[in-house]
């Protein structure tokens, strides 16, 4: 059973973290959704440096622009 990518079980785990945090009254709504919006933009960035580096150098095995 495949459940995603390091990164991606990551922010899920993340996401229950301050939510879990949200229910119990430690973190204000406001905080939330920051730390939502924090955690969205980080997946997709790191998504996006990962793709542009495999397309620059291959496949990610090499330091050598791919031809």
């Amino acid at each position: 059973m495949n459940l995603g990518g390091r990164r991606f079980c990551l922010v899920v785990g993340c996401g229950l973290t301050y939510t879990a945090l949200l229910i119990a009254g430690y973190i204000d709504p406001t905080v939330y959704g920051t730390l939502q919006i924090a955690t969205v933009a980080a997946y997709i960035s790191g998504n996006t440096y990962q793709k542009h580096s495999e397309n620059k150098y291959g496949n990610g095995n090499s330091n050598q622009p791919a031809d």
